[in-house]
């Protein structure tokens, strides 16, 4: 019996293993097969990908209805060390008939899995694949598989189809996707796999390609390679009811109830697959279910810390009909996110100048640890059922974490987020785990540190100037300090560069808490920030002894940046009071005052259609304020200030331009997209570079003489180039001196004009005509290695010049060659983009002298 009819049989089937311990694996090889064939395979050959391979033995063989066979191949293998591995399993041959498979019969059948064996990335097992290969479809009706798709390690999952392989893994000759009436696609995160909608009956494969990926890394690839059989029938398939995405707390309860409806078939069968259905701890539950449509069972999770993992869990449900010719399904999809509890009883109490938090340890004992957030001021949020963590968008920034489940306290000293006197600082934590799942936030808790301390209120630019400057700083009393215990109390001020925070230096003391003002002056405010800060001391028995130190203080400063019609202002400031708003002053120099411009809640802010070449006067003045304990608000306080003189910065436009060549003259048409454009311009350079690989250089440059280069192109001739090849583009400078970039570039090569070719003969006689054997109009060549043999090969001309003036004479002899055939060999020497290439030449040349 030949090959062709024992090996007509193969339908489906996939590799799939499960680690055992350290290099050892099972493996389960699963295929479907045409059961009336008299071919059968009681063994297979695996390939390890190692370099060895092995005849597995089969386990079961289970005859299914509709002539399918399912066979089932287990074995364990070790392999040799880390590293990937692709392993494989190949097979003559499939069944005949495949409609998208050209000679299907002939075609073998190829499964492969690949496996990462990373020490790093721990041990893998990979997907587990609950529903079958092989399905039922009819012409005209939408066709729906899942894979079931489900993995034991909690890694993530992604779907795509791709070719099915034949001989050695190969792409099958002629293979085609299915032909679909609108489209047949997978949907990479569920793995829901929809043909909408068959064409042509018959039986179709196809394969999904199954990536498993962890911490970003992908550690194994899974090939299915599946049949699909359609039939012409009038049967529609089963449609199961919406069933929304949804999250879940640990240790609650989700109940579903799950419907499927058929509109022309007597029975619906429902039933579901998926991790939750098997998993070891506190499984779920569906019972499946079959009955005359509308059909409903329930789905019910008791869902426990155990299950608390960053990946939803997929659960996919399947509903079968009874139809007359063929049974149809509808899947669905169900993706469950199971979250820990949030964190509870958080506190928050003040300490000296720092805020000590504790919280109780989480419900879920399996948490890893807490992240610690922190803001100024509340933010109400409440969140989503699925909304794990703690969004961006509430303005919370991490400051810490914990690194175990009951390491519950926290201590913020300011560190990571500075801690002023009178602001309010709100806390949240969220618990973690070793998967990266995070539990719903906590509560918000807010406090504030004790007014203690100086406060300063002010660091205001009185004056502006390089040399005569002066700053208002102004500060009020700490209102929680116990007095009685202090004689006397003196402040000390202190000073220091924005730019040098670390050289405080002592500027000026009071010896009375009723002095809270000091007028600093002959500084440098056009150019430098300054920062502040006060001590306060006090005499304990005549001693003086440091009590407490103000939050540091800057002045705003202003910087500007120049624009083209415009000028962006920005500024900086340091101070422990919050700011909500910044007002921009421009001078008037018609009120001889500074206006108020404009208000933003921003650090920058563009003044806009100005004039270039005059000068623009501005400062900024800030709003804000202390907010707790007691409310001290508004506190204003002004920048230096600043003069800038916009001008215009901006390139002009580079233009639309065309290159074209007679290979003579090489000529240029320009335009602009609008008239502004064009008037902006002072000057065109063409630039030019003989190859692909060289430079541009300036060769040409253009003034504009006003033409109207919107409407109508302008155009300008390149002429006496040395030779044509290269590219040629254009830039522009304007009457600021702004040049543009160098614009899209046109190259011409050697085969885009005239050939270097000779003639056959010439009369070198004397009389004027054709008396020079001289090569035909030519471009492009940089020289050539020409020489002429007489009949007997003996050499009677040679040069190197391209234009070749032979005259006929033997540059031997001296003595004119008599008439007759030569034979001329050539090498010329082109110019290309690529550089000089070189270009063979050979023929025949008549000599023929007038007697």
């Amino acid at each position: 019996m030949s090959l062709n009819v024992l090996g007509t049989h193969q339908r489906a089937g996939e590799i799939s293993y499960t680690h055992i311990s350290n290099l050892t694996y099972e493996f389960k090889l699963v295929t479907y097969t045409y059961t009336p064939s008299p071919a059968d395979r009681p063994e297979l050959e695996i390939f390890w990908g190692d370099g060895s391979s092995t005849v597995v033995v089969r386990n079961s063989k289970v005859n299914l209805p509709n002539d399918i066979s399912v066979n089932t191949y287990i074995t364990r293998h070790t392999f040799p060390g880390s590293g990937y591995y692709t392993i494989s399993m190949e097979d003559p041959n499939r069944n005949a008939g495949i409609v998208n498979i050209p000679n299907s019969v002939n075609i073998p059948f190829y499964l492969q899995t690949t496996l990462l064996i990373n020490p790093f990335l721990g041990p893998n097992s990979s997907p587990q694949l609950l529903n079958p290969p092989i399905d039922n479809g009819c012409v005209g009706q939408i066709y729906y598989h899942n894979p079931g798709a489900y993995d034991v390690d909690g890694d993530s999952l992604s779907f795509r189809l791709i070719p099915c392989r034949g001989y050695n893994g190969e792409s099958i000759p002629g293979y085609s996707f299915p032909q679909a009436s609108n489209q047949i696609s997978i949907d990479p995160i569920t793995g829901d796999l929809i043909w909408d909608s068959p064409i042509i009956q018959g039986e179709y494969n196809v394969a999904i390609l199954i990536q498993e990926w962890r911490n970003g890394v992908l550690i194994s690839e899974m090939v299915r390679d599946m049949q699909i059989l359609i039939a012409a029938c009038n049967n529609e398939p089963p449609t199961i009811v919406t069933v929304q995405d949804t999250c879940v707390l640990a240790g609650t309860t989700l109940a579903l109830s799950v419907l499927a409806t058929d509109p022309n078939s007597t029975q619906v069968t429902l039933s579901a697959t998926g991790v939750p259905l098997q998993h070891p701890i506190s499984p779920a539950t569906f019972l499946p279910v079959s009955a005359p449509p509308p059909v409903i069972s329930q789905f019910t999770w008791n869902t426990d810390c155990q299950h608390v993992r960053r990946l939803p869990y997929q659960v996919t449900f399947k509903a079968t009909d009874n139809g007359p010719q063929v049974n149809l399904v509808a899947f669905k999809s169900l993706l469950i996110t199971v979250v820990a509890p949030k964190p509870e009883n958080l506190t928050a109490n003040a300490i000296g100048n720092e805020i000590h938090l504790t919280w109780s340890p989480d419900s879920c004992t399996n948490a890893a640890g807490y992240l610690v957030y922190k803001r100024i001021s509340g933010y109400p949020f409440i969140p989503d059922v699925c909304e794990t963590g703690l969004p961006a968008y509430t303005g919370y920034q991490l400051i810490g974490r914990t690194n175990a489940h009951s390491d519950t306290t926290f201590t913020d000293n300011g560190m990571v987020f500075p801690l002023y006197h009178g602001n309010e600082y709100c806390y949240r934590v969220v618990a973690f785990f070793d998967d990266g799942a995070e539990s719903y936030v906590s509560d918000e808790i807010c406090t504030y540190l004790p007014n203690d301390a100086p406060l300063i209120t002010h660091v205001d630019v009185v004056t502006t100037d390089t040399r005569e400057g002066m700053m208002l700083v102004r500060w009020n009393n700490p209102t929680d300090l116990d007095f009685s215990i202090y004689d006397q109390f003196e402040y000390r001020i202190f000073r220091a560069l924005v730019s040098q925070p670390a050289s405080f230096s002592p500027i000026a003391t009071f010896y009375s808490m009723s002095d809270t003002m000091w007028l600093d002056t002959a500084l440098n405010t056009l150019e430098n920030s300054y920062i502040y800060k006060v001590e306060l001391w006090g005499s304990v028995q005549n001693e003086m002894q440091f009590v407490e130190v103000s939050d540091p203080a800057s002045s705003v400063f202003l910087d500007i940046d120049i624009m083209s019609n415009a000028l962006l202002l920005s500024w900086q400031e340091q101070v422990p009071w919050t700011n909500v708003s910044h007002t921009i002053y421009k001078y008037n120099p018609l009120s001889q005052l500074f206006d108020s411009i404009a208000v933003t809640t921003n650090t920058s802010y563009t003044d806009r259609h100005l004039q270039n070449g005059v000068s623009y006067c501005y400062y900024v003045r800030s709003t804000g304020g202390y907010f707790v304990p007691d409310t001290l608000f508004p506190l204003y306080n002004r920048s230096q200030r600043l003069c800038a003189i916009p001008y215009d910065l901006d390139p002009p436009e580079i233009p639309a331009t065309v290159f074209t060549t007679d290979c003579e003259t090489v000529s240029l048409e320009w335009t602009f997209s609008s008239d502004s454009a064009y008037f902006d311009v002072y000057q065109y350079y063409i630039h030019y570079k003989p190859t692909l690989n060289d430079d541009f250089v300036i060769i040409d440059s253009i003034r504009n003489d006003g033409s109207d280069c919107f409407l109508f192109p302008c155009t300008y001739e390149l002429t006496q180039m040395p030779y044509i090849t290269g590219c040629f583009a254009v830039s522009v400078v304007d009457t600021a001196g702004n040049k543009s970039a160098i614009g899209d570039s046109t190259c011409f090569d050697v085969d885009d004009c005239m050939p270097y070719s000779l003639p056959n003969v010439f009369t070198p006689d004397g009389d004027g005509f054709n008396d020079f054997f001289m090569p035909f109009p030519y471009d492009n060549v940089a020289s050539v290695n020409f020489t002429v043999y007489d009949r007997w090969g003996r050499a009677v001309f040679q040069t190197k010049n391209p234009n070749l003036n032979w005259d006929g004479n033997n540059m031997n002899s001296k003595q004119k060659c008599p008439d007759g055939t030569y034979y001329y060999v050539c090498d010329v020497y082109l110019y290309s983009l690529l550089g000089i290439i070189q270009t063979p030449l050979h023929g025949s040349i008549t000599l023929i002298r007038s007697h």
